[in-house]
């Protein structure tokens, strides 16, 4: 859209007398006869980043150590990229294990705690992947969950028949260590009267990202906090209207995993980089999926995954500590530590002066990263001590993620233009924002999502979703469109 579009109430020309007569008709229509969540997706499909050929770094399932027979299992029998099943895998782990030990690397003692963030279609996998490595725990939740409402009705009826004099029985601890949203507020509260170690993990990223911690306003708090916690499992604050708080030992452990138009923007905010935020993260992002088979897929009959369960429910019932910082150490031996020191090195070299310079601050952290996922591994393998193996199959899965990296931010994977006119066209058709699926363009800039609130974002967006056919543009009015399900006949009204 030229800058001139919105202001001199001239009819936009069209490049197809079908797309016009479109816009027609979504004039006089109600937008009750678009089905909204068909538009959606293809909104998406039109908008998000051409992932056709595009071929991903080969994820180093080897690198799991005993874990990946579980995430072959779940790769080959779910139909997915092992990728998917890896990184959900790893999130586990890190859950179960980061209460229970720390390690030393090469900085000092730091947590098992690890943030992991995968990229992945809708259909690809990511539910499926996530489902199964957190069955255990889900399923300990629940129980636990279940207990604690109980714990808690009994509290209340002993207050009601508390006489005078009588000692205020204690309220029962939460037991719960995992949440799918939070905000920072949440988990300072969580942490304080909740485990020591909790862990935030979602299959639906977009809230998280879009949410309430991550807007302008709050998203350097947030990102100071998880990167606080990934630190040190330190919390500490004072504010004006409640008691200070002082947390130590406190662990936090995530797994987010999000459509990469979803993540474009939050991917692409330098602000994030600055902050040290995305830089403590692991990223992954499969190619995308291939078309699958009709073929059931039941891991409560596969033997690796059923194994990896009963592992997980022996670590949930490890009692954690008050105090995680106070936790065992896991050591490296002569071995694994050559091995992350020559990393340590050749990391420095690469991200000061080589290739790995456009993403230095993940470069620089990446032994660390090397010394945490090896610990992890051995630990939830029963060990207490890092081999040369740990060592070396951590520095593969960490690389693995550095590439990743590259290819988000040296190469543009990230399609920030892209994830703005998606949240736009979203806007455009919620009713709660839109009747009529349509808008004035001024009202854009003061109501509209936060993404497009300025007048060359707005009409970059506007230019997008013009090229797609998914908007049309009448003296100064936006019609939402409702697009082709049919991706020849979307492309033969647009010839």
């Amino acid at each position: 859209m030229s800058a001139t579009t919105m202001t001199t109430n001239k009819k936009p020309a069209t490049t197809s007398d079908v797309v016009a007569a479109r816009a027609t008709a979504a004039k006089v229509a109600s937008p009750q006869a678009f089905d909204r969540k068909r538009a959606l997706a293809r909104a998406r499909e039109l908008l998000a980043p051409s992932l056709k050929g595009r071929e991903a770094p080969a994820y180093p399932l080897y690198a799991l150590g005993n874990l990946a027979p579980v995430a072959d299992e779940i790769a080959e029998h779910g139909q997915m990229q092992p990728a998917l099943a890896g990184q959900s895998l790893l999130g586990v782990a890190s859950l179960l294990t980061q209460g229970l030990f720390n390690v030393r690397s090469l900085s000092g003692v730091r947590p098992l705690s690890l943030y992991l963030l995968t990229l992945g279609d809708s259909g690809d996998g990511k539910s499926t992947a996530d489902g199964v490595a957190m069955a255990s725990v889900k399923a300990w939740q629940r129980r636990a969950g279940e207990a604690y409402q109980s714990e808690l009705r009994q509290h209340k009826a002993e207050l009601r028949a508390l006489k005078k004099g009588d000692t205020e029985p204690h309220e029962p601890r939460s037991p719960y260590r995992l949440v799918r949203d939070a905000t920072v507020e949440g988990l300072r509260r969580d942490l304080e009267h909740g485990p020591t170690s909790q862990g935030l993990f979602t299959d639906e990223a977009a809230a998280l990202l879009g949410g309430y911690g991550m807007s302008p306003e709050h998203k350097s708090k947030t990102a100071a906090a998880f990167s606080g916690l990934w630190d040190s499992g330190e919390l500490s604050v004072s504010r004006s209207m409640g008691p200070r708080v002082e947390l130590h030992g406190r662990r936090l452990a995530m797994h987010w995993l999000v459509q990469p138009t979803a993540a474009a923007e939050a991917l692409s905010d330098p602000l994030l980089s600055a902050l040290g935020f995305w830089p403590r993260f692991l990223l992954a992002w499969p190619s995308p999926c291939e078309p699958r088979q009709f073929r059931p897929f039941r891991p409560e009959t596969l033997p690796a995954i059923g194994a990896y369960w009963e592992r997980c429910a022996q670590l949930l019932q490890e009692p954690l500590p008050g105090d995680a910082g106070k936790a065992p150490l896991i050591e490296l031996d002569k071995g694994a530590d050559a091995i992350v020191g020559d990393h340590f090195e050749e990391m420095e070299r690469q991200a000061r002066r080589g290739p790995m310079r456009v993403v230095k601050p993940f470069a620089l952290r990446a032994a660390e990263q090397t010394c945490r996922v090896a610990a992890v591994l051995a630990a939830f393998d029963g060990r207490q001590t890092v081999t040369a193996e740990d060592a070396l199959n951590a520095v593969d899965l960490v690389l693995h993620s550095l590439n990743t990296w590259r290819a988000v931010i040296d190469e543009g994977a990230a399609d920030a233009a892209g994830a703005h006119a998606l949240r736009l066209y979203e806007w455009l058709t919620d009713p709660k924002h839109c009747p009529g699926w349509k808008a004035e363009g001024r009202a854009i800039l003061r109501t509209g999502p936060a993404c497009v609130r300025s007048k060359d974002k707005r009409d970059a967006a506007l230019d997008l979703l013009e090229a797609a056919g998914l908007v049309s543009i009448d003296a100064g009015t936006v019609y939402a469109l409702d697009p082709a399900s049919d991706p020849a006949t979307h492309e033969g009204a647009a010839a």
